[in-house]
């Protein structure tokens, strides 16, 4: 079970990030021109949707407190937190700090950082272990093909430069800075990162509770997205259909694997209400 103190963190994150994920997402117009840095409203609403996703995760770990079913929501947690502060870091000459979001942000992204230290600190002291062998060959095959499908986003992302398709509308549907660029990658990133560890683990409790968050991050966005489909041009702009694209392609895949390990998902639930 996870400590006493990563329960508490992990209560805050969910607070914190589900806060900040609803102004984003709901005042975009407002969010982006009181943002850390220089953002369009769309962006502010797709960010709204990772914070979403993100407070989701936390709420998750909390839900379901057993480190075999959430050592891969903290992982992924963790390495957004770190990878975000890099990036505030990098690009701390162009950050806008006199303004309302900049310290809710700020403070989600420490919170974060903060939380996934005392994780790995109570993780390491259970060394939780699967007992179980329920992970189907075919189930890691989607894993691989996940981590290597947005792998290879992110680092196409992380590598773009000024002047490119990514920083000009050629993918997401309007320019973006060189900050949101590498903001967006660090995102990318802890997604594929995060659920690397469940190539080797014996028992899917973990890849499930991966995907039922992630699905809600992912469908937020898709809801971002549908909010701002005029601004897409998928017969000028065909990289246009691969950020759309990819998020329907996962949507469905994560609602399929739900869909056949649905009683799974019945039992993680009632074991939830026991702990």
């Amino acid at each position: 079970m996870i400590s006493v103190t990563v329960r508490r963190l992990n209560v805050g994150l969910a607070a914190l990030y589900g806060l900040l994920g609803v102004v984003l997402f709901l005042a975009p117009a407002w969010s982006a021109a009181n943002f850390s840095w220089k953002i369009s409203p769309f962006v502010a609403m797709t960010m709204g949707g990772w914070c979403l996703g993100n407070g989701y995760f936390a709420w998750e770990t909390v839900r379901l407190g057993r480190w075999t079913a959430v050592y891969l929501l903290q992982l992924y947690l963790g390495l957004f937190g770190l990878l975000e502060t890099a990036v505030l870091i990098l690009f701390r000459d162009k950050l806008i700090l006199n303004v309302p979001l900049a310290l809710p942000y700020i403070l989600a992204l420490a919170l974060t950082v903060i939380t996934a230290v005392f994780s790995l600190l109570n993780w390491q002291k259970q060394h939780p272990k699967s007992k179980s062998h329920n992970f189907p060959t075919w189930v890691r095959v989607i894993v691989l093909g996940f981590v290597a499908f947005v792998g290879l986003i992110a680092f196409l992302v992380l590598r773009a430069q000024p002047g490119g398709l990514a920083t000009e509308g050629g993918a997401f549907p309007e320019p973006l800075t060189l900050f949101t660029l590498r903001a967006f990658g660090s995102f990318y990133t802890a997604l594929a990162i995060g659920p690397i560890p469940a190539i080797w683990d014996r028992q899917i409790n973990g890849w499930m509770a991966f995907i039922r968050a992630g699905l809600t991050l992912v469908l937020t966005i898709l809801l971002a997205c549908l909010l701002n489909f005029g601004k897409f041009d998928f017969a000028s702009h065909p990289g246009h259909w691969l950020y759309f694209g990819a998020y329907v392609i996962v949507a469905i895949v994560a609602i399929g694997l739900l869909w056949v390990y649905r009683p799974h998902t019945i039992l993680e639930h009632s074991l939830a209400e026991q702990s």
